[in-house]
């Protein structure tokens, strides 16, 4: 930051002061101003009035040449005060320590102005022996005495305060007064409030009063008089004059203006007198109404209604009427000629009678302009009656209002919520359900005013279709259901069908709004469908949740066909339930026999020749189901090879002997061998065996054998018997 910054390497010029002369007039306007050169516009001078009689306004203003002058305007009144005072200004620009400000050359004005403070020397004297020791002087105001001063000689200033003044002489034997003198200061002719005219039909006078000092001069001015004709002067004082102009049975028919003028040295004034109609005696005439207040007037405020007529003799009763489109009726009969009444929209028309002992005359009807803001507002709508929804609807708003309405606004009523939706007399939309509702608001400068709710009635298709259950929980199949459809159209709904939907294919199952079935699983998916004059809705899909205990309860493998045993078998158990199945168990079915083998969904275990059987059981909170009997085609080599003898027990040697093998196994055997017990000498190859018993043949076994493997049967041992023959 740069402290103390020279602004100017030399001292800059005075200011100027414009106009640099001054000759007013006292109450005359002026204006002067103080100009001076501003080198840095950032930091322009300060200026400063010597005296300050005004308010002061500044400036800073751009020359042509591109230089800036900083101006100070001075206002004021001109006033004596200000004659001959010095009025100078300065300007002080920022040049650090050795800042000197600068001062304009004074300017004294030269005002004008009429005399004032006059000023009187006034002298008591007295005759007495001894001479007079005190004086004093004593202002006269009626029949009050002030006492303003004590020396035989007294300057006072003249004024409307004191202009009526004596003095008092006194020695030791007495006081003499002396008369009441009275200080004529020069002024300006008065007419004064006393004047006046009186008069009727036979004489007429004005009398115009006048006071000024010198005293002055009156005259009259008058027009539509000619004859009969007399104007008198008196002097009342030094200062006063009386002035009468009498007029001899005045004849004009419409009012005529006197105008008395005074004047005198100092000035003058002028009092016009405005003289009513003079007529012969005869019936009234010229009846007429005078509102006040005249122009409009705001409903329920006061106005005065005034009868006047040109009547002699005068009036005596004066009767108001009300007009009601032809028909009148009295408001009131009086002996005065003002009515005041409330003003009312209802009654604007009105005119009286004026009556005297001669006869009546009657006004023209009178009627007030009664303003009132908008009321009795309606809508009309065309075409009238229901309208079919996207036709289209043309509403009107009315209004009863003075002045008339300028103003009109149309809203949608959404239960609490308005939406403006126009701004004019007429309104065209197109019809929809969604603005059925609407009315109209009137406005002008007296106030504003609301239609009612027009409710539109609006033809529409069927639409928000829905469907309604009892009872809304899930329900048992079998029992009772209660549906029904609603939908919102105009007009109603006349047909509703109900639907049974299976996965697309729909059937017909009910005609009515309200439908009532037994809940079932096979009918869990329905629809309604309302239809009026305009078309169709559907609502929804419903689905019912109907609950009902496990059925068709199934068992399903990953893979079919024969497993081989000891491998690995999954079999999954499955149910249709509502609820779902929370349970599912597991079962070997043994001849006549069922043995519980796990509790789940899916069962994983060991293929066995011993488990071919099983089936599944499925639970829920309704109740149980069985699958159907699964049978596992268990897989598996021979076993219990076995070997039956025919005939059984002892053979005799060389005798037929039939040996038969047999086996378990899946799938079955294949093929048969026999065998030697001793080295395994192969001697068959057949189920069945047959040969001459031997006591040479060892024991023998059977082999069975299919795809899995081979299995044999113990060795069998034959009982052979010797036969012998006796020679006798």
């Amino acid at each position: 930051m740069i402290n103390n910054l020279s602004l100017l390497a030399e001292a800059p010029p005075a200011p100027t002061l414009t106009p640099p002369t001054l000759s007013v007039t006292e109450g005359q306007s002026v204006s002067l101003q103080c100009s001076a050169p501003v080198p840095c516009p950032s930091v322009p001078p300060a200026l400063t009035w010597s005296s300050v009689p005004g308010p002061i306004e500044e400036t800073l203003q751009q020359q042509q040449d591109g230089t800036f002058v900083k101006v100070s305007t001075l206002t004021f009144t001109a006033a004596p005060s200000h004659h001959d005072r010095d009025i100078s200004c300065s300007a002080a620009y920022n040049r650090g320590s050795d800042s000197v400000p600068q001062v304009s050359a004074p300017l004294r004005p030269s005002v004008t102005y009429q005399p004032r403070n006059t000023a009187v020397s006034l002298r008591c004297s007295s005759d007495a022996n001894p001479a007079a020791e005190q004086y004093r002087w004593y202002k006269a105001d009626g029949g009050a005495q002030t006492l303003i001063g004590n020396s035989s000689v007294i300057d006072i200033k003249v004024s409307e305060n004191v202009s009526h003044i004596f003095c008092e002489a006194q020695n030791e034997l007495g006081i003499g007064r002396s008369v009441v003198t009275q200080l004529n200061e020069h002024s300006s002719a008065r007419i004064l409030p006393s004047s006046s005219c009186t008069g009727d039909s036979s004489q007429m006078s004005c009398v115009c009063e006048a006071e000024g000092n010198p005293s002055p001069q009156m005259h009259w001015r008058f027009s539509g008089i000619s004859t009969n004709i007399s104007i008198t002067n008196e002097a009342l004082n030094d200062m006063s004059v009386r002035s009468v102009i009498t007029v001899k049975e005045p004849q004009w028919r419409d009012p005529v203006s006197l105008v008395c003028h005074s004047s005198n040295t100092r000035g003058s004034d002028t009092q016009t007198f405005t003289v009513p109609a003079f007529q012969r005696r005869g019936p009234p005439t010229n009846t007429r109404v005078t509102v006040s207040p005249s122009g409009p007037v705001a409903e329920h405020t006061d106005v005065t209604l005034t009868c006047s007529s040109e009547a002699n003799p005068a009036v005596e009763l004066y009767s108001w009427y009300k007009d009601d489109g032809g028909a009148h009726a009295l408001i009131v009969n009086s002996s005065f000629a003002v009515l005041n009444i409330k003003a009312s929209k209802d009654t604007t028309a009105f005119f009286c009678q004026s009556q005297n002992d001669l006869g009546t005359d009657v006004s023209a009807v009178t009627r007030l302009n009664v303003q009132y803001q908008p009321q009795s507002t309606t809508v009309s709508v065309t075409p009238r009656g229901p309208v079919d929804e996207h036709s289209n609807v043309t509403v009107t708003c009315s209004s009863e209002a003075n002045p008339a309405v300028q103003h009109y606004r149309w809203y949608k009523a959404d239960g609490g919520a308005l939406s403006l939706i126009g701004n004019s007399a007429v309104l065209n939309f197109r019809a929809s359900k969604d603005s059925s509702q609407i009315f109209c608001e009137a406005l002008n400068d007296v106030g504003t005013d609301r239609s009612t709710v027009t409710q539109l009635l609006i033809n529409y298709r069927p639409r928000n279709t829905r469907v309604t259950v009892r009872p809304q929980t899930s329900v048992r199949e079998h029992s009772h259901v209660s549906l029904t459809c609603s939908s919102d159209a105009s007009p109603a709904v006349q047909h509703y069908r109900w639907y049974k939907d299976d996965g697309g294919a729909l059937t017909v199952i009910g005609n009515s709004a309200v439908l009532t079935m037994n809940a079932s699983k096979d009918t869990t998916a329905v629809f309604c469908e309302a239809q009026n004059d305009l078309g169709t809705d559907n609502s929804t899909v419903t689905r019912l949740d109907v609950q009902y205990s496990p059925r068709n309860t199934t068992i399903s493998r990953l893979s079919f066909g024969p497993v081989v045993e000891n491998d690995d078998v999954t079999l999954t158990c499955s149910s249709d339930a509502s609820p779902a199945a929370r349970l599912y168990r597991w079962y070997k079915a043994d001849a006549e026999t069922d043995t519980h083998i796990r509790d789940s969904a899916v069962l994983t275990m060991k293929a066995s020749k011993d488990t071919t059987q099983i089936f599944c059981e499925a639970l829920n909170d309704l109740g149980t189901d069985r699958s159907a009997v699964t049978h596992l085609d268990v897989r598996y080599h021979p076993r219990n090879t076995r070997v039956t003898v025919s005939p059984s027990g002892p053979v005799l040697e060389h005798h037929i002997v039939t040996l038969e093998c047999s086996s378990d196994a899946n799938p079955v055997v294949q093929r048969y061998s026999w065998h030697h017990a001793d080295g395994g000498t192969l001697i068959g190859n057949s189920a069945l065996l047959k040969m001459n018993a031997s006591k040479n043949i060892a024991d023998i076994f059977c082999r069975a054998q299919n795809d899995l493997g081979t299995d044999d049967s113990s060795n069998i041992p034959l009982d052979v018997q010797c036969t012998y023959s006796f020679s006798v």
